[in-house]
């Protein structure tokens, strides 16, 4: 070959060589979000899964949005969005926004739904309407809230008669549907010759001779549960424990948990963490 032929050669060898170093052109990852919600009724998230608020329950009303956004740019927005049982309405933007102060960056949003309430949070560009990025949903679940139990009184023996009372606090939109449900009554009762046995560790329902008196409406979102029992302790020693639930129906009504919670089984452990 001549010298010019070894050049054109040397040449050519050296192009196509050389296109397979031209440098790629990174593009940049995509903003991502991670997203969890968390209460402090975090016994019941461990026992159901669920995140849960009781309505009206002051600190216990309230749950954390919570995450982490990777990949974005210092100025970018996050917004929380909020869609409400029964979800027929699209989610709406609510509480106030958070800008990035990093590319990578923590944000948290505090939360006090009245019904069930799933959220996301949407990434923006500085300008706020330049959607970026969507993080997956969370739900938090509502409780009404009990007041607690009232009306029990030293038992006169040997027949023992308790007139019990609670008050139930949900909101407006739910209160006649809540109160025209059925509800669970629950019994305990360990007994001993001497001294005071230790409480019941099971409660039996319809025990105790147990019946609902009345259910009674207070205002626009409170209403009052009476109901008794009547049982023999004679000369013993005696400890007993009362409990009552309804069971869940939050598909239908927003209202606390989803699924059942053993309400209306035939006993229930005195450890439950949540009935419904």
């Amino acid at each position: 070959m001549n010298k010019i032929g070894a050049r054109l050669a040397t040449a050519a060898l050296a192009g196509v060589v050389a296109v397979g170093y031209v440098p790629a052109i990174a593009s940049a990852a995509p903003p991502t979000i991670s997203i969890a919600a968390k209460s402090k009724l975090t016994a019941v998230t461990k026992a159901t899964g669920d995140v849960l608020v009781i309505y009206s329950g002051g600190a216990f009303s309230k749950a954390t949005i919570s995450g982490s956004i990777a990949n974005g740019t210092a100025g970018d927005i996050a917004k929380l969005y909020a869609r409400q049982f029964p979800f027929k309405k699209a989610a709406a933007p609510v509480g106030a926004p958070v800008t990035l102060s990093a590319g990578t960056s923590p944000y948290s949003f505090t939360v006090a739904p009245t019904l069930a309430t799933r959220y996301r949070v949407e990434l923006f560009a500085s300008d706020g309407t330049t959607l970026l990025a969507t993080s997956s949903t969370v739900s938090v679940y509502v409780a009404a809230l009990g007041s607690g139990i009232s009306g029990s009184r030293r038992c006169h023996r040997p027949v023992c008669h308790e007139t019990l009372h609670t008050k139930i606090v949900v909101p407006p939109s739910v209160l006649h549907s809540e109160m025209a449900r059925k509800w669970y009554l629950y019994f305990g009762l360990n007994l001993r010759r001497t001294g005071v046995p230790p409480a019941p560790k099971t409660l039996r329902l319809g025990a105790g001779h147990a019946r609902l008196v009345s259910t009674k409406k207070l205002n626009g979102h409170e209403y009052a549960v009476t109901w008794r029992y009547t049982f023999f302790i004679g000369n013993d020693g005696y400890y007993w424990l009362p409990s009552l639930c309804q069971r869940d129906i939050e598909a239908k009504d927003g209202l606390n948990l989803p699924g059942h919670h053993r309400c209306g089984n035939k006993t229930i452990p005195t450890n439950i963490v949540y009935l419904g």
